[in-house]
């Protein structure tokens, strides 16, 4: 089983309040909780997502758009 540290989640957010963000910022951190991400996976000092949010999207989805890009990236540098 992967283990995940991670010692800083920062969002750069427009159009939500602090209180939204900290919420998509759990659902973040609960689906990176729940990723699977391989064991060969590399030490990254740093990852950054740029999502393009489509309208209307809700905050589920867009933590789950999010999870998804940081996963890719760590599993793509295999």
């Amino acid at each position: 089983m992967s283990e995940l540290d991670i010692e800083r989640l920062s969002l750069s957010l427009s159009g939500l309040s602090e209180d939204q963000g900290r919420h998509l910022a759990q659902l973040i951190a609960y689906g990176l909780a729940r990723a699977t991400v391989s064991d060969a996976a590399p030490s990254r000092d740093a990852l950054q997502s740029n999502i393009t949010v489509r309208e209307r999207s809700s905050m589920p989805n867009l933590a789950e758009q999010i999870v998804a890009d940081l996963v890719r990236q760590l599993n793509r540098s295999l």
